[in-house]
């Protein structure tokens, strides 16, 4: 009852301002009649009498001001006053209205869809319970310049044992693997992390069934174990909670279920369908191996209370033990933590703040145009000004009533502009490129939502600031003695024109660079030679299981396999090879020549295992020696096959054909050396902008790995390529599943797409923004020219030419561009120096794009220019003096 009473006083309240409001107004009326016929029946006329009433009454509207002052709740009367008003004078001039909120919805509903992005990939915490207390720990070696790099797992179990500020550091694989399904129907793929027992409890995660691991389970226990994503149990396992304790097989294998996750979690990676644990061998644990292979992400939980800087003191204190215990493995090894959030944030927050400033460039652009819009709005109501300003209005009112309009129409373009930023965020999820964001799915939550609304307030007042100090400086004395239409602009109202119209070119410009260096960066990329013809060739992966448990049996099923696809119609040639190129290198390693002198070593060679065939599918040229053949078996020579940078390196002046290493730094009686027999050319190993590793091959014949890759050179449909290979993969053993398919000029598209991605974006932006720009000099001296019609129909009377009159209106816009493009261009050769990480193959200051940029924007705002400076010209003398 209390609520509902509340309400009905309030409306009562209302009701007797409004009533006072007609009160007020009547006796203010009564009061000047009076007045009026006391001037009357002294002599004056009815007009001039009713001028020197109101004279002397001090003004209408500033005595029902004073009045109205002393109320309370008067400023909400007042606003929504305001606001109707200003709702009637948009809608007076709806082409004005609609350019305007369309100009603000473009750039709200860009700055929205950009900072959805930023906000779920940079600004949200994880989903982690004490997120801020996890840590990344990553190895260093200023020898072979790792840096963040993954450590060794011998390593991090002594940072687990030894540094008393980790609560806990459990440790994974980064990439998602897959194992295969098997017995409940046909071979299935499930994504699959391998991680250390611990890796739950550390980032505080529980399972919705059953339990997880504990960190003894890291270790070989005679039972493989296996955790489910909610997503799995539910579509693969049909969401039975009696799966807990049952077995499937994976991989062959057969592994206990003991847990289901909660639903949405997949860390490390979005997929995944099952967990499983390292299995290390108590054996393993203390070999050389242990700790020279680095391959696990370890990740630590500080304890409550603990700075990551003490942990880190700790932490060196192990680290600098572990380089005097181990010096053959840890001499150059050093450790270094980042926070968790931080880390998987990595390269994309770059990407992601250039997007975001150039939305903000993008929509001070966009407030200028506005700004200008409704400036020249109000210089067209100065005669409507001056007589408020006449009959009494205060100036704050006039001022006020300035912004409350800009805020309405800010309001409106934001309104819009959110659902344009709602239809860009889903854009921006399904055209993502892999890895480019942390997370698949965001959208416009509360957090949008507020950096929306803050954006499109201050939006409105800076759009509005314009108007209202010309509002607020007219003098309506000098308003109302200027003719109407023939009315000379105002100096001030010039100026601001002026500034604005010059901030747009600048921040035009601005944007265009980077657009322009991006686009040059992306054409440089897509020029790079990657080292082989990825025309028709198809890649599908095959991983045996466990079934194939030597090296005999490996084999002879990979070159069945390989001469299975070799014969398949369509395929002219087939070969395997363990990592594609622009996939990363299957490890790397130390090396050593035979019979060079001790420290004459190299770091950091990237192996890749190939079968006979490779060189000649992929169509990588042979630049010396031969190619693998099937003659390279356990019981010959070991052979490998050394890239061009290998070659013109360690080899410089050398001829490297017969030359032996060893992959090792310090060879010892039992070293394996390999025979160099043939020399090929540089393929790209990582990505098209990343310059060829050193790089060695060996013989799948010689090398024996269950994982391999097919790559088959065919021509036709790539579908039906991959129809015929898994049919025959599942004649062969139909416990096998295919997986990975896709072709090599899908992978070479990939290495491109996240630069590809943030240069379409740059350029879109960066050409609305020149349109915006463009489209400000073109008002702009449409206004110049419609207010010096009076002038141009003299000029033209009295004898001046055509191009002589254009040049007037052309010449203003191009010292207004020359401004834009001087400051635009002084800022650029500054803030392009952020974008120098992005870029491939070009400077940040490169003078010839922003020669071209700027060209450009000077071609376009002379032709925005010419346009009213023509129908200037063409102005019949007489009409335009008639009009005055």
């Amino acid at each position: 009852m209390s609520v509902w009473s509340g309400i009905r006083s309030r409306l009562r309240a209302l009701l007797h301002r409004r009533m006072a409001d007609d009160d007020l107004a009547a006796e203010i009326q009564f009061h000047l009649e009076l007045e009026m016929e006391r001037n009357v029946r002294l002599g004056m006329a009815p007009e001039e009498a009713r001028r020197l009433a109101v004279a002397r009454f001090g003004g209408v509207q500033s005595v029902r001001e004073a009045h109205r002052d002393v109320r309370r709740l008067q400023w909400i009367e007042d606003a929504l006053s305001d606001a109707r008003f200003a709702t009637r004078s948009l809608r007076r001039t709806p082409a004005l209205t609609a350019a305007a909120v369309v100009t603000i919805a473009l750039g709200i509903g860009a700055n929205a869809a950009i900072f959805s992005a930023v906000n779920a990939v940079v600004l949200r915490p994880l989903p982690f319970p004490g997120q801020d207390r996890l840590v990344v720990i990553g190895e260093n070696n200023s020898e072979k310049h790792w840096q963040m790099n993954y450590a060794a797992p011998a390593n991090l179990l002594d940072w687990r044992a030894g540094v008393g500020d980790f609560q806990d550091v459990m440790a994974y694989f980064e990439g998602l693997g897959n194992s295969v399904l098997t017995g409940r129907g046909d071979p299935q793929v499930l994504g699959t992390s391998v991680v250390t027992g611990n890796f739950f409890s550390t980032l505080g995660v529980r399972p919705a069934l059953g339990r997880a691991f504990t960190f003894e389970e890291s270790f070989s226990t005679g039972t493989h174990l296996a955790v489910l994503s909610d997503k799995a149990w539910r579509e693969r396992f049909g969401g039975d909670s009696s799966m807990i304790g049952k077995s499937i097989t994976l991989n062959g294998g057969v592994f206990q279920v003991i847990g289901v996750m909660p639903t949405g979690f997949s860390y490390p990676k979005e997929g995944v369908d099952v967990w499983r644990t390292f299995e290390w061998t108590p054996e393993f644990r203390a070999s050389v191996a242990f700790r020279r292979a680095h391959g696990p992400r370890a990740v630590a939980r500080l304890k409550p209370g603990v700075t990551i800087a003490e942990a880190d003191a700790q932490l060196q204190a192990v680290v600098e033990r572990l380089k005097r215990e181990y010096p053959a493995t840890n001499k150059y090894m050093g450790a270094s933590m980042r926070p968790l959030h931080d880390f998987l944030i990595g390269d994309t927050r770059l990407p992601l703040l250039v997007l975001l400033t150039s939305v903000a460039f993008l929509l001070l652009i966009g407030c200028a145009n506005v700004g200008n819009l409704l400036l020249v709005q109000a210089t067209g109501r100065r005669r409507e000004v001056a007589l408020r300003l006449a009959l009494g209005a205060g100036r704050g009112r006039l001022v006020r009533q300035a912004v409350t309009e800009s805020l309405v129409l800010s309001l409106v373009g934001g309104a819009c502009g959110l659902a344009v930023g709602w239809a860009g965020t889903r854009a921006l999820v399904h055209l993502q490129p892999s890895g480019m964001l942390r997370v698949r799915d965001f959208g416009v939550d509360t957090s949008v939502l507020a950096y929306v609304v803050a954006i499109t307030l201050a939006s409105g007042l800076v759009f509005g600031v314009a108007p209202a100090l010309w509002a607020r400086h007219r003098d309506p004395a000098e308003s109302l003695k200027d003719g109407g239409r023939a009315a000379i602009q105002g100096v001030r109202a010039k100026r601001w024109t002026d500034l604005l119209v010059v901030s747009e070119v600048a921040l035009a410009l601005l944007m265009a660079v980077g657009a322009g260096l991006l686009v040059r960066s992306f054409l440089q990329m897509r020029q790079v030679d990657p080292g082989f013809d990825p025309r028709g060739v198809w890649v599908g992966a095959v991983n045996l299981n466990r079934a194939y448990d030597t090296d005999e049996k490996v084999d002879g099923f990979m070159r069945q396999l390989q001469a299975r696809v070799r014969g398949l119609p369509g395929v002219s040639s087939a070969a395997l090879v363990m990592n594609p190129p622009l996939t990363g290198a299957s490890y790397t390693s130390d090396f050593i020549g035979y019979a060079r002198p001790a420290g004459d070593y190299g770091s950091e060679v990237a192996h890749s295992v190939v079968s006979p065939g490779y060189f000649a599918t992929m169509r990588v040229p042979l630049l010396r020696g031969r190619e693998f053949s099937t003659d390279d078996t356990p019981k010959t020579t070991p052979v490998i096959i050394i890239n061009q940078t290998l070659a013109n390196g360690y080899f410089k002046g050398q001829d490297p054909l017969g030359q032996r290493i060893a992959f090792e730094k310090a060879p010892t009686p039992k070293s394996r050396w390999h025979t160099i027999v043939g020399v090929v050319g540089d393929e790209h190993t990582d990505a098209l902008g990343v310059a060829p590793r050193i790089e060695v091959y060996e013989p799948s014949t010689q090398s024996f790995y269950p994982y391999m890759r097919v790559v088959a050179r065919a021509t036709g449909d790539q579908a039906g390529m991959t129809g015929s290979v898994r049919s025959l993969l599942h004649d062969m053993d139909p416990t096998l599943a295919l997986t990975n398919v896709t072709t090599m000029d899908a992978l070479r598209d990939a290495s491109l797409a996240r630069t590809r991605f943030l240069t379409i974006l740059m350029l879109m932006f960066g050409a609305i923004g020149l349109v915006l720009a463009v489209v400000g000099v073109y008002g702009v001296l449409a206004q110049v020219a419609r207010n010096r019609t009076r002038e141009m129909g003299i000029r033209i009377a009295l004898g001046a030419q055509a191009g002589q009159v254009r040049w007037l209106v052309v010449r203003q816009g191009l010292r207004l561009t020359l401004a834009g493009l001087l400051i635009g261009g002084l800022a650029a050769s500054v803030a392009t120096r952020a974008l120098t990480k992005l870029l491939f193959g070009v400077a940040p200051n490169d003078p010839l794009t922003l020669a071209l940029v700027a060209l450009l924007l000077a071609g376009t705002s002379i032709a925005a220019a010419w346009l009213p400076a023509s129908r200037a010209s063409r102005a019949d003398p007489m009409e335009a003096l008639r009009a005055d």
